[in-house]
């Protein structure tokens, strides 16, 4: 709140009234966020969806976790694939930054034990890029989650959750329309959370009506809880690797035969 007062030569001096400012400051409530309006999906996380936006509350227990996004095209315009096409696999881990939560992208394509002296040089040399950022809404009534707004996640242009870049060029795609753009659904499973959205690209060839000068697809987001403790790494074995050439140059012609031509008496 601002007062209006004069001082000695009569000119105009706003005073700030400094508790009305810290109220206004003042941090929003579960409530606050989360309305009696907000119809609630429960599962690996709490999705609560309130007229156009939809928010994911955390538990403290998933941050740090490690989860596989799997983007694939639902449904495609004609001349664009097929429905069902994946386009991008990424490893994902929610952190928690002061009063923001990361989402960010985990490499394992260089890894090293734990207990070896390199794997701190290893870790340096592989640092998370950041994905996404969002600053937290609100925290729940008991302190053990956060709320997030996820809403521009999904309808901005995210390019590692949309049309891949290396696909753009050959339709000379220039940017995502996000007043074309929208969330069509977000589902939440005990290990998984589902989404569709629709994303409308402008772009100047398009495949097919092409007097739109654009293009319409609906996005599928699978995201998946990964283990605590990663599978056990599998060493390279040069039989096995024989055998399943063997078995997969097999072909039937009566009698199950071997690419040698010897009939084969059991399976692999």
């Amino acid at each position: 709140m601002v007062q209006k007062v004069f001082n000695n030569k009569r000119r105009l001096i706003p005073i700030i009234n400094s508790e009305k400012s810290k109220e206004a400051k003042k941090p929003k409530s579960y409530d606050d966020i989360i309305t009696k309006e907000a119809v609630t999906d429960h599962g690996l996380f709490d999705v609560h969806k309130i007229k156009d936006k939809y928010y994911y509350e955390i538990n403290d227990s998933l941050l740090g976790r490690e989860m596989l996004m799997v983007t694939r095209i639902a449904k495609t315009a004609s001349g664009i694939g097929f429905g069902g096409g994946k386009q991008n696999t990424q490893v994902l881990r929610w952190h928690k930054k002061d009063q923001n939560i990361l989402l960010r992208v985990v490499s394992h394509s260089v890894v090293a034990n734990d207990s070896l002296p390199v794997s701190e040089a290893v870790l340096n040399s592989n640092f998370e890029p950041v994905l996404y950022s969002f600053k937290i809404a609100a925290q729940s009534k008991d302190s053990t989650s956060v709320v997030i707004d996820v809403t521009k996640l999904f309808t901005d242009d995210v390019k590692p959750l949309g049309f891949p870049q290396s696909r753009r060029k050959s339709y000379k795609i220039s940017s995502l329309d996000s007043k074309r753009s929208f969330i069509e659904s977000l589902k939440s499973y005990p290990q998984n959370i589902e989404s569709r959205s629709v994303k409308t690209y402008k772009s100047s060839a398009p495949p097919s009506n092409s007097s739109t000068g654009v293009i319409s697809l609906e996005i599928n987001n699978s995201m998946i809880l990964l283990p605590k403790i990663p599978m056990k790494k599998r060493y390279f074995d040069q039989s096995y690797a024989c055998k399943k050439v063997f078995r997969y140059r097999g072909y039937f012609n009566g009698k199950r035969r071997s690419a040698f031509g010897r009939p084969l008496f059991g399976s692999f």
